[in-house]
């Protein structure tokens, strides 16, 4: 019997497994270190991510709390 695609795969689990405990602990961690100031949009996305568990994704999306104009005179 070959045993070379079980170890593969017992691999990528727990890759996987890694992965989403990571993205998880950032999401939970962005939640807790955002500003708490209106207009809450980051903290609402990132809270909800850690509590349905898409935080395994959002968790590694940086997400910015700051109006688009904002931001445009920031990076000049």
């Amino acid at each position: 019997m070959n045993n070379k695609g079980f170890k593969l795969i017992g691999l990528l689990v727990v890759l996987f497994i890694f992965f989403a405990i990571v993205g998880e602990v950032m999401c939970i961690i962005r939640c807790v270190s955002s500003d708490w100031y209106p207009p809450y949009k980051r903290e609402i996305i990132y809270g909800v991510s850690a509590l349905t568990g898409l935080g395994i994704i959002v968790g590694y999306i940086n997400i910015s709390d700051m109006p688009k104009d904002e931001i445009k005179n920031e990076r000049h």
